[in-house]
């Protein structure tokens, strides 16, 4: 059977016991160190573990030139989205192939709220943090940067069945851990795709 090295420096992840059939496991981890070789390279669990890593990557390198929701600034006040801007974002997002066609549209429309509630407040938004992606970056929750921490995973709460998926992940730098962050996987088309981020959840701007 062809061998999948992954070449991580630390990650804990949960193996569900059975992938045909919806699994939970929160208390045996299998952490992977350097050059760990994994058999069955097709295995669900392996593959999800691969496309959180990329996306992870991903957003590393681009984050600091595309911004998820892009505010316009007028005198002070918040006055509507960046469409320009967000437009560049979402095209480079959906051209990864990372993300599900539920978190796409669900990306879409947290745009549109922000724009509907910047241009419609009476009185106009102030130009301080008025939604929670303005705090923290969503994809982490993060306030600062933090390396390469998607090389130091620990993923608990691991779930899966045959086209879904679920797992949160939090890292420990020094004497720093961060809060957990759920994400959900789906799978189109026979490939797994992110379809939730906890940062994009709609009840973080709906309210």
């Amino acid at each position: 059977m062809k061998l999948l090295i992954l070449n991580l420096l630390s990650l804990a992840l949960f193996i569900g016991c059975n992938q045909n059939n919806t699994t939970s496991n929160k208390q045996t981890s299998l952490t992977l160190n350097k050059d760990t070789i994994i058999q069955s390279p097709n295995n669900d669990s392996v593959e999800i573990i691969k496309l959180l890593r990329e996306v992870y990557q991903w957003h590393d390198k681009n984050q600091n030139k595309l911004s998820d929701f892009d505010v316009i600034v007028k005198d002070s006040f918040q006055t509507s989205l960046n469409y320009e801007s967000f437009n560049k974002t979402f095209e480079a997002i959906k051209r990864t192939n990372y993300f599900s066609s539920t978190f796409l549209n669900n990306y879409k429309k947290i745009a549109d709220y922000i724009n509907n509630k910047l241009t419609t407040a009476n009185p106009k938004y102030q130009d301080k943090i008025n939604f929670s992606c303005q705090e923290a970056d969503p994809w982490t929750n993060f306030q600062d940067e933090a390396g390469n921490y998607w090389n130091n995973f620990k993923i608990t709460d691991y779930k899966s069945s045959s086209d879904s998926a679920s797992l949160q992940w939090q890292i420990k730098i020094d004497d720093w851990t961060s809060e957990k962050y759920p994400m959900k996987f789906v799978k189109e088309n026979g490939k797994w795709k992110v379809s939730y981020l906890e940062g994009f959840d709609m009840g973080k701007y709906y309210k």
